[in-house]
């Protein structure tokens, strides 16, 4: 699948999100999804998701967070950042978002659709406690930080692949023709699917479950991802095919 960013900027991008919602929520006093909602409308998530450098990478999270609320028209006084001892659920929350956006392609407002960042932050929290839980008393600091990272990793790569799982298919079709710039016309001309096919399927119209099987080959290709029957070669680490 063709992706908005290289995946190398990926992890500035997690962190950049990540840090903007631990700093509403601590500092700004701005719950997550009320950010998440002005990130959108202020069209930040927007650029952020196409991979504009100047906004997931330009800056600071707390710049990014000043930004969407300039955007917004809702200026704020400038306030100390308020960091929590750890990397905190919210920013892991974002974090995760912010991954599973570059994973699966979503709009950043169809992804909170599916799951609200206070969800997503809630269930870093259930997870991350049960991590802590479960390590030993005489854990050095280095060791548990260490642990808590990969916690983060694993749990943004976890809600990503959740994600992309509740998505129908003809959403997912959607979501993938607009992701790599096509028209239903111009995905039918590349692919050798008729128009109406595509429409239908997309309005789920016609289960594409149940597609000729050259359709789904044709459709794969025209949209730089892979058909479900070759998804144990897929290179990302997210599973990104049609079905």
């Amino acid at each position: 699948m063709m992706r908005a960013y290289d995946e190398a900027c990926l992890p500035l991008a997690c962190d950049c999100l990540g840090r903007m919602l631990d700093y509403s929520v601590y500092s700004l006093h701005i719950d997550a999804d009320s950010m998440m909602d002005l990130f959108s409308a202020s069209g930040t998530a927007s650029l952020f998701a196409r991979g504009d450098m100047r906004t997931i990478a330009g800056g600071s999270g707390i710049e990014l967070a000043y930004s969407v609320l300039e955007k917004s028209g809702l200026p704020h006084e400038r306030v100390l950042p308020r960091h929590t001892v750890s990397f905190s659920n919210e920013y892991w929350g974002g974090h995760a978002l912010a991954y599973a956006q570059w994973a699966t392609g979503l709009r950043f407002e169809d992804l909170v659709q599916l799951r609200p960042a206070s969800a997503v932050i809630s269930s870093c929290a259930k997870e991350r406690l049960a991590l802590l839980e479960s390590l030993p008393p005489d854990i050095s600091e280095g060791d548990k930080a260490a642990e808590l990272k990969r916690f983060g990793s694993g749990f943004a790569i976890r809600t990503a692949e959740s994600i992309l799982s509740e998505i129908p298919s003809g959403s997912r079709l959607k979501a993938l023709r607009i992701k790599n710039g096509l028209s239903q016309g111009a995905l039918a001309k590349a692919s050798g699917v008729p128009v109406r096919t595509i429409q239908q399927y997309e309005q789920r119209q016609k289960d594409i479950n149940k597609a000729r099987f050259e359709y789904i080959i044709r459709l794969s290709a025209a949209l730089n991802c892979d058909p479900p029957t070759c998804s144990s070669s897929l290179t990302g680490p997210v599973p990104v095919s049609l079905l």
